[in-house]
Parts: structure tokens; sequence; C-alpha cells
């Protein structure tokens, strides 16, 4: 499976970068901050969209964690029961992100661990 979230892809998209990158410059730029900051080492001088559009996209990196491409549920569209088990299978159990039927509120690192460990309980049994 491969998730290609089209990042960048779209003029809002390109938008909605710039702006945020005319905030935080606005915020590191106030005299509050005078006595932490030297000058501003990035991105530096840019002339127009173009530029900002180039920096943001040779800088940019994401948190990118997919989930929910397995799901479990007990609805028709869910393909993992509450066991983990693979509906189609009897012996194909699924167990990492790609269970989570939503997105965590930060990142799913602990959320995974969590499933993980109470698998790993049920199967041996001590759970």
């Amino acid at each position: 499976l491969i998730i290609d979230p089209a990042y960048l892809q779209t003029s809002q998209d390109r938008k909605l970068f710039r702006q945020a990158l005319a905030a935080a410059r606005e915020i590191g730029h106030r005299d509050e901050l005078a006595d932490w900051r030297e000058r501003e080492l990035l991105p530096g001088a840019l002339n127009g969209e173009a530029e900002i559009d180039n920096f943001i996209a040779q800088s940019v990196i994401t948190h990118h964690h997919p989930c929910g491409t397995c799901r479990m549920g007990k609805d028709v569209d869910a393909v993992v029961d509450a066991n983990l088990r693979l509906k189609a299978l009897d012996n194909l159990f699924v167990v990492d992100a790609s269970v989570m039927p939503n997105l965590t509120a930060g990142p799913i690192h602990a959320a995974v661990l969590a499933i993980a460990e109470t698998f790993a309980r049920w199967h041996r049994g001590t759970l």
C-alpha cells in the first residue's frame, strides 16, 4: 500500500504554507525576542511567491502517521475485528496503526504500543 498525501499540490496548500511561514517570521522578528536572536537563518531573503514556494517545498517535513487503512470495527467497511483478526481469515492478525479507526490527537506511537502490548498479552493468554 502506498499512501501519497499529495502535499503542496494545490494552490490552497501552498497559500496556507506561505501564511504559516509569514506568521512564523513575524513572530521571530518581534522585539520581545531580540535578546534571543542574532539574525534570521532561514529562509533569508526570498523574492516572490515562487521563491517562497520553492523554499517550502525543499524544507518542510511531515509527521505523517498513516492509520485506519485496515480499520477495526463492527461496520461493513471495517476489515479487522475487536481481536485484531482480519475478518476474512482465521489466523491473520493486524497489529499496527492501520487498525485504528480514527487518528489520535497527537503522535500515534503510544497508541500503537498499547495496541501491540494488548494483543501480545491476549495472544499469550495473560489478558
